[in-house]
C-alpha cells in the first residue's frame, strides 16, 4: 500500500499531523495502538486554563481524523520497522493486531461487552474501574467499535486434549450461567459427567493459580454444571443442524466414537453406533470401578447422543469396514479403543488364578462375584488400570501388593491415583520385575518369582530402564495375580485397514483419514493407550475431517485444536499486579478408608457455595475466555475468535513521529505508597475520577467509596528528580493540578485542597491568572517537599513534609485522599522504529530537534519529522502548534520529492 506520508501515533499531535497533510490533498496512513483514536487527550475531565470540556475539542477532531476522505487510519496497530528505500522513500512493515471482531458489521450496539463474563482493569479510567473482555474503548470512541482482548490461549484450555474450553466454562459459572457453562463444554462431547469425574484434569496441572496456593478445581466444576443440568432438564437441550440426508456408522461406544457420533449428528448426518458388547460405554462402563465413575453418570452423558437421533446396537461386533460401506453407509469411523491386553510373557501364566486386570474390572463391572476375603492379590504393573484392579481388589477383601519394575518416579499411573490407593491400604513393592508364576499343586498360582532391577539410563520413553540385579529375587506370596502391564488395539480385526506392529490403526495424523475412502479411525484404536481426554480429542478431530469429506472440502481447519493462540506464560499472568491475596484452594472432600467395603462414589459433588468459590480464585489468563457469551448475542454474528494478526507493508515518502509520552511510573516512589495505600493515586486517575465520563457519579477514594473531605497533592513526582533518573520538569503538571483543584471545588464544595509544591510553573497564556484563580477559590499552596506518606488504621493518610515558607520545619497533616501529580517522561517506542538509521534522542532521552529552534520538527533522519510530546514535554496548545510545524516541513518534503501529486479534495 503506497502512501505520501506515514503518521505513527493517534494522539492530538498524530491527529493534528494527520488532518493538515490531508487538507493539504496528501494520502496518510495513521497508525495508532489502541483501538480508537484520541490519545491521552481524550481521557482528561477538561483543559487548562479555559476548563473547556477536553471530550468537546477532540471529539470532533477524532471524527474528522477517521472519517477524512485522505486519510487511512490503521487502529489496534503498531509500526514494527521502518527502513529506507533505495529510491529515498520509506518501507513500514505494521502490525495489525487482531481484533476479533469484523468491524465492517460491528454496529457498537455493546450487546456483547453486557454478555462477556470477564472482567478486567479499565485502562480508559487508569484501572480504577473494570471493564469487560469484550468492550468499546470508551464512550466517546472512534471508530465506535468493539474489541475482544485476547492474552493468548489460557494454560488450562491449552492443556485440554479435547480442546474444551476450561478457562470459558469457569467464567460462566462465575457468572452465574450454569447451563451455559454445560453447554460449552457439550460443544465438545456429550461425556459432561463423565469428564467431571474420571478425567485426569490436565487443565489443573497447568493452571497458573497453581503457582500461588493451590489450582482451581476446573475438573470437579465440569461435575458441578452436570449435576445442576441433569437435576433441571430432560435432555442435552441441543437442536441438531437439518439432516444432510448422509449415514455413517461408528464402530466403538467409547468415548472416542460416542463424541464422533455426538459432533457428527449435530451436523445433521444419520449416525449409527455398532457397540460389541451388551451395553454401549466400552472402558467408561466396563473398566472404571463404580466407585470412580457410577454407571448413572455413563447413562446420562451417552443418554445426551441417542437424544439426537443417534441409534445404538449393541452386541454388534464389525470386523468389515468395507462391508459398511456396501450397506449403504457413506463414510465409517473405527473407534474400537484398545481392548487387548499384553501379555507378561512369563512362565506360569496360564496358570489358574492369573487374570488380566482388563477382565478382572470388566468382571466386577458385570457383576460378577469375587469374594477376596483373607486372599492376597499381586497385581503386576503400575499404570492406571493396576491402581484401579488394586483399589477394587481391596473392595473386595483382599491384601494387595502392587509389583512395579520401576521406582515410584516412574510409574505412568496418575499420581492422584497411586496416592489414592496407598490410603486405601494397597502396598507397592518397586524394582521388581516378575519372573514366573509359581503353582501350587493343584496348578494354582500361589505366588510371583520376581527378579529385583535397578534402574540405569532412560530408555525411548524417557524413564530410566531397568536393569536386573544379577542373582537378586524375591518371591512375592499370594491367591490371585492380576496382569496390567498395558493394553492394545485389536489392528487383526480389520483386514481392510493397515496397522503397525502394535496393532494400531495406520491413518494421517491430522486427518485421522485411512488408506480406504471414507473411512477414519479414532481414539486409541490409532493412537495406543491413552485417557478419556485425548480419545474425546481424537473423537472430535475424526468428526470434524469426516464431516468436511462428505461436504468435498478439504481436510482442515479443525480451528479447536489446530488454530489456537499461544498458550499465556504464567509469570506473565502473575506480573498483571503486583501483589496477590491468599485464596484457599478446594478440598477433595474424599474420606479414605484404609479397609474399603464398597464400590459407593468417594467423590462428593461441590456445592454451589464451593463452585462460586473456587470459579473466584480464576486469573483470567488468556483474558477473553473463549465462553462464547458474546458470539451468542451479537446480532450482527460480528465475533470472529479465528481472526489473525495481519502484518501490512507500507511506502511513504515521509514520517512523522507523534507517539506522545508516557507517565512517570508512580511505583518507582515507594515513600509515598502508591500502590500499597489505597488512597495515594495519581492525578491522571483524579481527571477520570472529575470527568463527564467518569466512572462513579462523583469523587470517591478507592478504599471505602467515602467522599474525601481533605485531599492533598504532591506536586513534581518523578519530575526534577534525580533519584529516579528524571531531572527533566515536566512543564505540564502545576497547571493540571490547579485544573483538578477547581474541578473538585466545584464537585465536592466543602472539600478542602491542599497543594505541597517545589515551585510553581505558570509561564502560558492566562496561566499565572489561573494560578490566582484557584487560590481564590479557596486551595492552599505549600512549598516544599513531602517526605513520606503514611496510613492509618482508618484509611485516612499522614503527610509528612516541609514547610520551606515557615523556617523549613518538617510538619504533619492529615487527609482523606492523596494525589501526586506525576509527571512525563518520554515513550522510549519512538527511538526504535527505525532499522537501519539511528533517530537521535534528546539529553532527556526524547526525539531530538537538532535544529528547533528555526526548524522545530526536524529530526536526524531526513525525511522523518516529529510531532508533539515525542519531542519533549507539552501541554495541548503547544502539542497542536508544533504538529503545524512539523506537517509544514513534510509537506515541504513531499512537494519537492512528487510535486503535483496530491490526492484532490472533495470540498462540499
Amino acid at each position: 500500500m503506497k502512501f505520501d506520508a506515514l503518521v505513527v501515533g493517534g494522539g492530538i499531535a498524530g491527529m493534528e499531523s494527520s488532518l493538515k497533510l490531508a487538507d493539504m490533498g496528501y494520502s496518510v496512513a495513521l497508525v495508532e495502538r489502541q483501538a480508537s483514536v484520541g490519545g491521552r487527550m481524550i481521557l482528561l475531565s477538561k483543559v487548562f486554563p479555559t476548563l473547556d470540556c477536553a471530550s468537546c475539542i477532540s471529539g470532533p477532531k477524532m471524527s474528522s481524523t477517521v472519517n477524512h476522505p485522505n486519510i487511512t487510519t490503521f487502529t489496534t496497530s503498531e509500526v514494527e520497522g521502518i527502513r529506507r528505500q533505495s529510491d529515498g522513500t520509506f518501507a513500514a512493515t505494521v502490525r495489525q493486531r487482531a481484533k476479533y471482531v469484523d468491524w465492517s458489521a460491528c454496529t457498537g450496539c455493546q450487546d456483547c461487552e453486557v454478555a462477556c463474563t470477564v472482567a478486567v482493569p479499565d485502562q480508559f479510567n487508569y484501572d480504577l474501574a473494570a471493564r469487560r473482555a469484550a468492550y468499546i474503548a470508551f464512550p466517546q470512541a472512534v471508530p465506535k467499535k468493539a474489541v475482544l482482548e485476547r492474552a493468548g490461549t489460557s494454560p488450562c484450555t491449552d492443556a485440554c486434549p479435547a480442546g474444551i474450553k476450561a478457562h470459558g466454562y469457569v467464567a460462566l459459572i462465575r457468572d452465574g450461567r450454569y447451563e451455559e457453562a454445560f453447554q460449552l463444554i457439550l460443544e465438545a462431547t456429550p461425556l459432561v459427567a463423565t469428564l467431571g469425574r474420571a478425567c485426569y484434569a490436565p487443565c489443573e496441572e497447568s493452571c497458573t493459580r497453581g503457582d500461588l496456593e493451590g489450582t482451581l478445581p476446573i475438573r470437579r466444576l465440569k461435575r458441578f454444571v452436570a449435576d445442576w443440568h441433569y437435576a433441571t432438564y430432560d435432555g442435552p437441550g441441543v437442536e441438531p443442524a437439518a439432516p444432510t440426508g448422509q449415514r455413517v456408522a461408528v464402530v466403538g461406544s467409547g468415548p472416542a466414537g460416542l463424541t464422533a457420533a455426538w459432533q457428527l449428528a449435530r451436523r445433521g448426518h444419520a449416525v449409527t453406533i455398532f457397540e460389541a458388547a451388551h451395553e454401549p460405554g466400552g472402558f467408561l462402563r466396563y473398566a472404571l470401578p463404580e466407585y470412580r465413575l457410577p454407571r448413572a453418570a455413563v447413562d446420562q452423558d451417552i443418554a445426551n447422543v441417542t437424544a439426537l437421533g443417534v441409534e445404538i446396537v449393541v452386541d454388534h461386533p464389525v470386523d468389515d469396514v468395507a462391508g459398511l460401506r456396501a450397506a449403504g453407509y457413506d463414510a465409517v469411523v473405527v473407534a474400537t479403543g484398545t481392548p487387548l491386553a499384553q501379555s507378561l510373557h512369563i512362565p506360569g501364566e496360564q496358570h489358574a488364578g492369573v487374570t488380566s486386570g482388563l477382565a478382572f474390572l470388566r468382571a466386577v463391572r458385570e457383576g460378577e462375584s469375587w469374594d477376596l476375603s483373607g486372599r492376597t492379590v499381586v497385581v503386576v504393573g503400575g499404570g492406571n488400570v493396576a491402581m484401579d484392579a488394586a483399589r477394587t481388589a481391596r473392595r473386595l477383601g483382599a491384601a494387595v501388593t502392587v509389583v512395579y519394575r520401576r521406582s515410584r518416579g516412574e510409574m505412568p499411573a496418575n499420581h492422584v491415583e497411586a496416592e489414592d490407593a496407598e490410603q486405601e491400604g494397597v502396598s507397592f513393592a518397586f524394582l521388581l520385575a516378575p519372573a514366573e508364576v509359581v503353582a501350587d499343586a493343584a496348578g494354582h498360582a500361589s505366588a510371583v518369582r520376581c527378579q529385583e532391577m535397578r534402574l540405569g539410563p532412560p530408555d525411548a520413553s524417557g524413564r530410566r530402564r531397568p536393569e536386573a540385579i544379577p542373582g537378586a529375587e524375591r518371591v512375592v506370596a499370594c491367591d490371585l495375580v492380576i496382569s496390567a502391564i498395558g493394553l492394545r488395539p485389536d489392528g487383526d480385526a480389520f483386514a481392510a485397514l493397515s496397522h503397525d506392529g502394535s496393532g494400531a490403526l495406520v491413518a494421517d495424523p491430522t486427518t485421522l483419514a485411512t488408506a480406504l475412502p471414507g473411512v477414519f479411525v479414532a481414539g486409541d484404536a490409532v493412537t495406543g493407550p491413552s485417557d478419556i481426554t485425548r480419545a474425546v480429542g481424537q473423537g472430535r478431530r475424526a468428526a470434524h475431517m469426516l464431516d468436511r469429506w462428505l461436504r468435498g472440502e478439504p481436510l482442515d481447519g479443525f480451528h479447536a485444536l489446530d488454530d489456537r493462540l499461544a498458550v499465556v506464560d504464567h509469570a506473565a499472568v502473575l506480573a498483571r499486579q503486583r501483589t496477590h491475596s491468599r485464596r484457599d484452594p478446594a478440598v477433595s472432600g474424599i474420606d479414605f478408608s484404609v479397609t474399603p467395603h464398597d464400590f459407593a462414589e468417594l467423590e462428593p459433588a461441590l456445592t454451589e457455595v464451593e463452585a462460586l468459590d473456587g470459579v473466584s480464585r480464576c486469573l483470567d489468563c488468556g483474558v477473553c475466555s473463549e465462553c462464547g457469551a458474546c458470539s451468542r448475542v451479537c446480532p450482527a454474528d460480528a465475533i470472529h475468535l479465528e481472526q489473525h494478526d495481519e502484518m501490512l507493508d507500507l511506502e511513504v515518502d515521509t514520517v512523522v513521529v507523534a507517539t506522545g509520552y508516557e507517565l512517570f511510573d508512580a511505583y518507582q516512589k515507594p515513600e509515598y505508597g502508591y500502590g500499597t495505600f489505597p488512597n495515594v493515586i495519581t492525578a491522571t486517575e483524579m481527571d477520570r475520577l472529575l470527568a463527564p465520563t467518569r466512572p462513579f457519579n462523583t469523587v470517591l477514594r478507592p478504599s471505602d467509596g467515602k467522599v474525601p473531605e481533605r485531599v492533598a497533592y504532591v506536586s513534581c513526582v518523578g519530575s526534577r528528580d534525580r533519584t529516579v533518573d528524571n531531572p527533566l520538569c515536566s512543564k505540564i503538571c502545576c497547571m493540571y493540578s490547579i485544573k483538578q483543584h477547581q474541578l473538585i471545588m466545584g464537585a465536592l464544595p466543602l472539600a478542602d485542597v491542599t497543594t505541597h509544591y517545589m515551585d510553581m510553573r505558570a509561564a502560558g497564556k492566562r496561566y499565572e491568572e489561573f494560578f490566582s484563580q484557584g487560590k481564590d477559590m479557596g486551595a492552599t499552596y505549600i512549598k516544599g517537599r513531602v517526605a513520606k506518606i503514611e496510613e492509618k488504621d482508618n484509611g485516612d493518610l499522614r503527610v509528612f513534609y516541609e514547610d520551606i515558607e515557615n523556617g523549613g520545619r518538617v510538619v504533619e497533616a492529615e487527609y482523606d485522599l492523596v494525589v501526586l501529580s506525576v509527571g512525563v517522561r518520554p515513550n522510549p517506542d519512538a527511538l526504535h522504529l527505525f532499522d537501519e538509521e539511528d533517530l537521535a534522542a534528546s539529553e532527556f532521552r526524547f526525539v531530538a530537534e537538532p535544529a528547533g529552534d528555526h526548524s522545530p520538527g526536524r529530526t536526524s533522519i531526513p525525511g522523518v519529522y516529529v510531532a508533539g510530546a515525542s519531542s519533549g514535554a507539552k501541554d495541548i496548545v503547544d502539542s497542536i502548534m508544533h504538529a503545524g510545524a512539523a506537517v509544514a516541513q513534510a509537506a515541504a518534503t513531499l512537494e519537492v520529492a512528487h510535486p503535483r501529486r496530491r490526492v484532490p479534495l472533495e470540498v462540499h
